[in-house]
């Protein structure tokens, strides 16, 4: 194969685009830095008496102060449970941690942080908990508590670069403190806007922690990073529902699809989709929802009964509800809302080290959810917990290793101890209408530009079928108390793996 397709095509496509700084297309950065995180799970669920901590950071990697919009959202429908603005300052690092707000497994989660940089409201020394305003509306079978906030995702997204002297007053002087956070906790940012804010520049990265101190484990992550996600900078009012993952600006999409493609002779493909103009839901959500679209989820599992070991699956969809409400579900979701969530068909198939392979009918899924498929997933973030029936397997409705309550669990064969598994969206629209473009992408000077041209692809329009999909597997190993010295230590172990992911793109 062409060397230059291999090692300088992202290079050469994003150049294709514009010029450096110039947001053009919204894609998945492979070198994990962007304008846009998205954190796929939180967690301060218990585990038998055991609770889980999610710890966050967000690292600004540019000479640029930045303002960034911190949105929670619990995990059955994305509702928001918490928004405020971040500003940091270059080179800086913000650090937080999601803890429930006391030892009951029925209250919320709440945000505490004893990191300086500035954030607007301020968070006192006691954290700020979750609130339920803004499903508390819904269907009561939903869940109208606080503990709803207790799992969900984080979204971070830069509103724009700063410069003159709102940059100076998030800068932190030579005592590690910024200079003025008063100076932007404002009710308006108009003034701010007018004269200090220039378009997003990029450079953030973050991780988050999953960690049950008192189990003895932890588990880490990269957020995904999204890049390109917008050319506008604006910093909206504190609680503003705007900027979002669906405001992506201009409505375009980069792909990058790998594995063997006969039409270009190629190992690699780039599909650039232009999704401006499209009105349902937004073509913002349809381009964001683009670089996520996955066929199926793959990943391992381990099972093992000599060391005691769960897998739980996160799949979270983190767009999802602009695609869903109580009336409508629009392509590629097939399911509008329901008492039970939007609960999309799913097949399980599953193999074992040694390339044996069985799949999970609908009666294997236990339990089901109520009033809806067997063989589905109906929350916007799903922890999957796989079962095969050892003595040592969870029996209950939440998962085994994080405690889910939004959770499916999944029963296969007792003789598969281990393997690896793809999990395959199957719902009506998913598979027989897809993620459709409006066409090719445009380049920097308006005109028509097929990115795909780099390794002689088809020109768009594209559709892209599957669901938008990220998270990760999580596993857990138990080796009862061990001898440490002279005392008594467990022996618990956690490990946690991103997805991989297989693509159906059409032409």
């Amino acid at each position: 194969m062409n060397t230059f397709k291999r090692k300088a095509l992202f290079t050469a496509v994003v150049a294709g685009f514009g010029t450096i700084g110039t947001a053009e297309a919204v894609f998945q950065s492979p070198q994990g830095t962007g304008q846009a995180l998205v954190f796929p799970y939180y967690t301060v669920q218990q585990t038998g008496s055991n609770g889980w901590n999610t710890y966050l950071s967000i690292v600004n990697t540019t000479p640029d102060a930045k303002a960034i919009k911190v949105r929670v959202l619990e995990g059955r429908t994305s509702a928001e449970v918490l928004d405020f603005n971040l500003f940091l300052s270059a080179n800086d690092v913000w650090t937080a941690a999601i803890v429930p707000v006391d030892a009951t497994a029925t209250s919320g989660g709440k945000i505490i942080t004893a990191d300086v940089s500035c954030t607007a409201p301020a968070i006192g020394v006691n954290g700020e908990p979750f609130r339920n305003f803004q499903y508390v509306g819904q269907a009561a079978a939903l869940g109208r508590g606080l503990d709803r906030t207790r799992e969900g995702y984080v979204e971070m997204i830069e509103m724009g670069s700063l410069s003159l002297a709102t940059a100076a007053a998030v800068t932190h002087n030579s005592a590690g403190t910024p200079a003025d956070c008063a100076a932007v906790r404002v009710a308006s940012y108009a003034a701010i806007n007018a004269t200090d804010v220039f378009s997003p520049s990029g450079g953030l990265t973050g991780t988050g922690t999953l960690i049950n101190v008192n189990s003895g484990m932890d588990a880490g992550y990269k957020a995904d990073a999204l890049e390109a996600y917008s050319d506008v900078g604006a910093i909206t009012a504190t609680g503003a529902t705007v900027p979002a993952l669906a405001d992506v600006t201009p409505a375009v999409g980069i792909v990058f699809n790998n594995g063997y493609d006969p039409i270009s002779s190629s190992n690699v493909t780039v599909y650039a989709a232009d999704f401006t103009g499209l009105a349902a839901p937004t073509d913002g959500a349809m381009a964001l929802a683009s670089v996520y679209m996955h066929e199926s989820v793959l990943n391992e599992y381990v099972l093992d009964t000599a060391s005691g070991s769960l897998s739980d699956w996160v799949v979270t969809q983190p767009i999802k509800n602009f695609f869903v409400d109580t009336t409508t579900a629009w392509a590629p979701y097939s399911a509008p809302l329901t008492t039970s969530g939007a609960c999309e068909e799913v097949e399980f198939t599953y193999f074992n080290r040694e390339e044996k392979s069985a799949t999970a009918g609908g009666i294997d899924f236990s339990p089901p959810p109520p009033a809806g498929p067997a063989s589905s997933i109906c929350w916007e973030s799903t922890v999957i917990s796989i079962r095969n029936g050892a003595g040592h397997m969870p029996t209950g409705t939440t998962s085994g290793v994080l405690g889910s309550v939004n959770s499916t669990a999944i029963s296969i064969t007792s003789t598969f101890q281990n393997g690896w598994a793809r999990l395959r969206f199957t719902g009506a629209q998913a598979t027989g209408v897809g993620l459709v473009s409006s066409g090719a992408g445009a380049d920097s000077s308006g005109a028509s530009n097929d990115m795909t041209a780099f390794v002689g692809g088809p020109a768009g329009p594209y559709t892209f079928f599957g669901l938008p999909a990220t998270g990760f597997m999580i596993r857990t190993f138990s080796n009862g108390t061990l001898t440490c010295g002279s005392a008594s230590c467990q022996g618990n172990y956690a490990s946690l793996f991103n997805h991989s992911y297989t693509n159906n793109i059409t032409p």
